[in-house]
């Protein structure tokens, strides 16, 4: 669970941001207490922990005992039902009696979102990783002086939005004018979105990707829910699209065959552009395959060696991938639902297994694989798929799926016809 942050013995780990921060901290807390450990501290006030967060809280020379092994949290006194925090040097002083050190390095009252001060936030130089906390219950929000911490500050730096309710575009824009980070350049950063929980997580998890497929060049970001205990790396995934069989069951060209208004090719391709992949590559061999591929803005992949089989295709798609995961959609799954996709989609980035969708004691594609999967699907000939990799995996991630029937594949006329009745 913890793998995403790279969190390793003598870290140091101080998180700003809003929406989940005293989460997030004890959170990690309570997990690295298990090999080590922990002081839990703040450069600024953290509100005083219940005590099954805690074995020992240490304020003005008090000990108070608590419950929870190996997590120590520090402080010079408590104000108003505050821990007030301690300076860098007081950090340095007892730093080597801990394996781990985690520290709040600024506040937001308890609001959602937040915009900074001159002296905030305040992070020791000593710390090794920052995570800037942002919350995606933020989407939809309206941006009014209730919801944020510091609003006047806020005002300035996103007026337009004052008002409005919280979209896609500005959080993107808080992520990249936000100061999680401000003066601090010697360690890793990273962007946690937290919140994706709830009736709604597929939609909140949806949100994310898009968030970070377009900053990923830019932060590290891990994903998931504090709330339900629930971190994982953001693991950028490209979907390739094999268009470039024969239809040999079909007598004809079933992908330009007519589906609603376009093309079962043409259906399959709209679905995907409303989906937050990081790049769709379609691998084909005829004109007008290219053709509607370009109309979608998708890389269109010529597939010279289709008569080998269908591992051509999966080669193909491999070789130009820019992801570090992949997904292979056949063209032919006219009824494979969009939340489908997003469920095996959420799974495969929560586990980074293999990912494969099952229905009714059956396997379907289409089926998710890890970067450390490449290599051997790059050795796959023939007229075969990844089964061959999939058999030789011990990790592999089955999503269950109540009907099959959305997994269908269109191999013949009468499995034409019966996707037309629906």
């Amino acid at each position: 669970m913890l793998e995403g942050l790279d969190i390793k013995k003598d870290d140091i780990i101080t998180i700003t941001g809003a929406g989940g921060k005293s989460s997030l901290m004890f959170f990690l807390a309570r997990e690295l207490a298990k090999i080590g450990r922990v002081l839990v501290t703040t450069t600024t006030k953290i509100f005083v922990p219940e005590r099954e967060n805690f074995e020992e809280l240490i304020v003005e020379g008090k000990r108070i005992k608590g419950e929870f092994k190996n997590i120590y949290v520090y402080g010079k006194k408590i104000i108003d039902g505050k821990i007030e925090g301690l300076s860098e040097e007081e950090i340095m002083n007892i730093k080597n009696n801990f394996d781990f050190v985690l520290i709040e390095g600024d506040g937001a009252k308890r609001k959602i979102l937040k915009s900074w001060n001159s002296y905030e936030p305040c992070i020791p130089t000593i710390t090794t990783k920052v995570i800037g906390v942002v919350n995606l219950d933020i989407g939809g929000l309206e941006l009014k002086e209730e919801n944020i911490h510091r609003f006047e500050i806020f005002k300035d730096n996103f007026y337009n939005f004052i008002g409005e309710r919280a979209t896609e575009k500005f959080i993107i824009d808080y992520i990249q004018k936000g100061e999680f980070f401000k003066n601090y350049s010697s360690g890793k950063k990273y962007i946690f979105l937290n919140g994706i929980d709830g009736k709604k997580y597929l939609e909140k998890f949806s949100l994310a990707l898009k968030i970070c497929n377009q900053l990923n060049a830019t932060y590290e970001f891990i994903l998931g829910s504090v709330k339900e205990k629930n971190i994982f790396k953001f693991k950028p995934t490209d979907a390739i699209v094999m268009a470039s069989g024969f239809s040999k069951r079909m007598g004809q060209d079933k992908l330009k065959l007519p589906y609603r208004d376009t093309t079962i090719l043409g259906y399959t391709l709209d679905k995907l552009s409303n989906l937050p992949f990081y790049n769709v590559y379609v691998c084909g061999r005829e004109e007008w395959i290219k053709r509607i591929t370009e109309l979608y803005n998708f890389t269109y992949l010529e597939n010279l060696k289709a008569s080998f089989g269908q591992s051509e295709s999966i080669k193909l798609g491999i070789k130009n991938s820019q992801g570090e995961g992949v997904v292979f959609f056949t063209g032919d799954q006219p009824l494979l639902s969009k939340e489908s996709i997003l469920k095996l989609y959420y799974n495969f980035q929560r586990y980074g297994y293999i990912t494969i969708p099952k229905a009714q004691g059956e396997n379907f594609s289409p089926v998710f694989f890890p970067e450390s999967k490449k290599s051997e699907l790059l050795s796959l000939s023939g007229d075969v798929g990844g089964r061959e990799v999939i058999k030789r995996s011990a990790m592999v991630v089955y999503v269950e799926f109540s009907r099959k029937i959305e997994f269908m594949d269109i191999d013949t006329p009468e499995e034409y016809d019966e996707i037309n009745s629906f």
